[in-house]
């Protein structure tokens, strides 16, 4: 029975991660556009705080507009690194995602605000695909924020403090991550008061697109046994295919419902 209630909660906290990342339509906000996001990473130099700060904004913001593949990659102590692959669908509200951790291998697709999830192998999980209906989760659901939010990088820039350039096209500051729609209260007692300030470093392409973004997780809680998250963005535009899974679908038992 431990062995299952470890598997669910696994299964859980992975899930919430790559609806998180992958779920990169930036959320909106009043004055950042496109345009002052080229300008400012091409004067990069001549620019304060309060231009590096809005050109960081406008460029997550930009992935709202757009599709693109996705890779998030972060280490991790005894083999529990994790990488995860997908493609994006900014303007269809959608996005597939796979996922490595350690013996776990996943996969989670997003059309608006259903999910589903397949997660085979896993003690107390359904080896086939599951369906969960985000609308029915309750209005403190991790998932659910992840999703309305609706950006993993977008909400983590919303707390970014200290922004300032480094470089053309490059930006650095530090993140509250206890803010994330993803950080559930478990992850923010294991990770500690730390995690309100961590450094980043991310890239802005010449198209004013945020391209990288690197969270020095490893630095502030090496207890915790995580290394630093590596997010990157590329293909934009290029076309993607994002359907419901084929074949049979059963809904997401109780149990997992609960970690979500």
């Amino acid at each position: 029975m431990k062995t299952r209630r470890f598997g669910v909660a696994a299964v859980g906290l992975i899930a919430l991660a790559a609806l998180a990342t992958g779920c990169s339509k930036a959320a909106d906000k009043p004055g950042a556009t496109a345009s002052a996001s080229t300008s400012a990473a091409a004067s990069a130099p001549a620019q304060g705080a309060a231009a590096a700060s809005d050109a960081l904004t406008a460029a997550a913001d930009k992935l709202k507009g757009t599709t693109a593949k996705m890779t998030m990659s972060m280490g991790g102590a005894a083999g529990a690194a994790m990488k995860i692959t997908g493609q994006l669908d900014g303007p269809g509200k959608k996005s597939a995602t796979s996922m490595d951790v350690m013996t776990l291998k996943m996969e989670v697709i997003q059309l608006g605000d259903q999910v589903y999830m397949k997660a085979a192998g896993v003690p107390g999980m359904p080896a086939g695909w599951m369906h969960i209906d985000v609308a029915k989760l309750g209005a403190q659901s991790t998932l659910r924020k992840s999703i309305e939010d609706p950006s993993y990088t977008a909400k983590m820039l919303t707390t970014a403090a200290q922004v300032q350039w480094d470089g053309t096209g490059k930006v650095k500051g530090v993140l509250d991550l206890t803010q994330s729609p993803s950080m559930n209260p478990a992850m923010v007692g294991t990770l500690g008061d730390q995690i309100k300030a961590v450094p980043f470093t991310a890239t802005i392409d010449d198209q004013g697109r945020l391209s990288t973004m690197t969270v020095a997780l490893g630095a502030v809680a090496p207890a915790a046994g995580v290394g630093d998250m590596t997010i990157a963005y590329s293909d934009f535009g290029a076309p993607v295919t994002i359907e419901k899974p084929a074949g049979e679908i059963v809904e997401a038992p109780a149990a997992l419902l609960a970690t979500l």
